[in-house]
């Protein structure tokens, strides 16, 4: 069946190539010979979730040190990937925890105890995995696909490389060497830089000199890097490079995907391009993007570094992720907004800039308000008509309870008193204060716990 699409494949490729410079499309015309659409959640976005292990030549072969959820929406045109650390505890059951990344190795330890066998016992596993990383974050996740090193390795060399920019150099003094207790130097240059398919790695898995939170957004821009050449019209119109790239995966790939999907999503890749492509990492900082996590004490956990949710759930976790795939328009909006406390309650204006930065709302300034001792909390449009229908405000309602949103502004804060690059005013009131005191540890923390 694959010697025959690559065939079909050359076949159309001749009798095409005279005729594309008028507007067809080659790779449109080969593709839509095999392709299916794709599932879709309940908000017309289809998810991945995808992994990265070992694989058996490498210690911890079915580890998942990386795990991306990828949300797909084909009428906008986006793709939203958000990142899990590896570190993240989570309960597999009543009685057992561990890190999330231990959850498709063990899960498929227990099928293979159960008599599956391996192709199975990994099927099934994927499938588990899928559906517990789709609880905690709150969503459907339709689609699964892993890949260990070498497949990636043998992926990235079969489209001929990868290109990235980088804004200064890289420098990592302890990459490992597998097999053995000795590091290696690994460095890159600022600027252009083409990988092959173990330098990409290489780059992937750096963490020595950077965070695993800046390793998952490594990992997410070598995924677009990927995904802009592996749907180029130079692989696939080449039959060579399509047998190729089937070699790798087949291997080394493990996906729910059927081969005529596949193809629905290289169909629609022209109309992605990486301005479409968004990315997110949840993280234990909790004055950035999406920083909801924090690290407890080791010795509460075997002596093991792990991550819990700040909140003492999912919530925040799941509200992020909400906003992220299925807001996009509101979450890269960035409207200005100017936070003030009215009220005597010390620090509430400081604590509430990152509890809204932490969801991605832009805040660019915060302090005391110009009225004191406020009852009501008021979001004020200083924007005007121009932002009037703004989705910002029905947001900040659902996170500030109590509030209301006004169009009348104070004479104290008219642009002659009160200068302010910001279209919203947010003047925290004295009936915020029981909320704030109420939810401190689980919302407007700022502290490492």
């Amino acid at each position: 069946a694959v010697a025959s699409l690559y065939t079909a494949a050359a076949k159309v490729i001749s009798l095409t190539s005279e005729i594309s410079s008028s507007g067809f499309s080659i790779k449109n015309v080969l593709l839509s010979m095999v392709n299916s659409p794709l599932e879709e959640d309940e908000n017309g976005h289809t998810n991945f979730l995808l992994l990265g292990i070992g694989g058996d030549e490498h210690d911890g072969s079915d580890l998942t040190d990386s795990i991306i959820i990828a949300s797909l929406d084909s009428d906008a045109k986006t793709v939203s990937m958000l990142s899990i650390p590896r570190d993240l505890y989570i309960k597999f059951d009543e009685n057992y925890g561990d890190r999330i990344n231990r959850y498709y190795e063990l899960s498929k330890l227990d099928y293979e105890n159960e008599g599956y066998d391996e192709e199975s016992a990994q099927a099934s596993a994927l499938d588990a995995t899928k559906d517990k990383i789709g609880e905690i974050i709150g969503v459907d996740i339709q689609y699964y696909a892993l890949i260990d090193f070498d497949g990636f390795t043998e992926v990235v060399d079969a489209i001929g490389g990868i290109d990235i920019y980088l804004e200064e150099n890289f420098y990592d003094s302890s990459y490992p060497i597998d097999g053995t207790d000795y590091y290696t130097t690994f460095s890159l240059p600022s600027g252009d830089n083409h990988l092959d398919g173990e330098t990409a790695l290489k780059y992937a898995r750096s963490r020595h000199t950077t965070s695993d939170f800046d390793r998952a957004l490594r990992q997410q821009e070598i995924l677009s890097a990927i995904k802009d050449k592996a749907f180029s019209l130079g692989v696939l119109a080449s039959p060579s490079k399509l047998k190729n790239i089937y070699s790798a995966v087949s291997s080394n790939f493990v996906t729910n995907l059927s081969f005529s999907e596949i193809a629905d999503m290289g169909k629609m890749a022209d109309d992605f391009s990486s301005d479409s492509m968004s990315s997110q990492v949840f993280s234990d900082t909790p004055w950035e993007i999406a920083g909801f996590l924090y690290a407890p004490p080791r010795d509460l956990y075997g002596g093991a570094s792990v991550l819990l949710p700040s909140a003492g759930d999912y919530s925040e976790m799941q509200y992020f992720t909400q906003l992220f795939f299925y807001n996009q328009e509101l979450f890269n909006k960035k409207t200005p907004i100017q936070i003030l406390n009215s009220s005597k309650t010390e620090g509430m204006a400081t604590d509430i800039m990152i509890y809204l930065e932490r969801y991605g709302l832009n805040i660019v300034r915060y302090g005391n308000a110009a009225r004191m001792g406020e009852a009501q909390t008021t979001i004020f449009n200083l924007g005007g008509e121009t932002t009037a229908d703004d989705p910002t405000f029905d947001m900040l309602l659902e996170m500030l309870p109590g509030a209301v949103v006004s169009n009348e502004i104070p004479e104290d804060y008219s642009a002659v008193n009160w200068p302010t690059e910001a279209t919203i005013l947010i003047e925290l009131g004295t009936n915020f204060t029981p909320y704030y005191e109420e939810h401190y540890d689980d919302k407007f923390y700022y502290w490492t716990q």
